[in-house]
């Protein structure tokens, strides 16, 4: 299941720069479709336990940008209101999953529960992309 294909994908600039390709790994239909029916139970298991935070509006059924857009403006307004002053801190987090502890993400994972055959499923993943950085 570890199997995969490396393409690089050209995103933007020159095609002479490494840093301007995005690696696509082409997996087997057996490792998608495991990776479907982890995705779905550990969604349920974190929605189900009140673990994901009302902030989090990425990867989530009904949420988007859309919606993280209008909780910004609805609550932005209310302090408005209250006459409170209002500031904002905008960051582009370029590469963000690129940027993840794998170490700490495992240890989070512990901690909310995600042990025994489900964290021995994750485990190899994201240890082989911390030997790998």
């Amino acid at each position: 299941m570890k199997f995969s294909i490396i393409k690089l994908l050209h995103k933007k600039g020159t095609t002479k720069e490494f840093e301007n390709y995005r690696p696509i790994s082409l997996l087997t239909v057996f490792s998608k479709i495991l990776e479907k029916i982890i995705y779905k139970r550990l969604y349920f298991y974190l929605e189900n336990y009140n673990i994901l935070s009302d902030e989090q509006f990425g990867f989530r059924e009904k949420l988007s940008t859309c919606s993280a857009t209008n909780a910004l403006i609805n609550s932005i307004l209310i302090s408005l209101d209250k006459n409170k002053f209002v500031g904002g801190l905008f960051c582009d987090l370029h590469k963000a999953y690129d940027s993840v502890n794998h170490a700490i993400l495992l240890a989070t994972l512990e901690f909310y529960g995600i042990s025994g055959i489900s964290n021995k499923l994750i485990r190899p993943l994201l240890e082989r992309q911390i030997s790998e950085s």
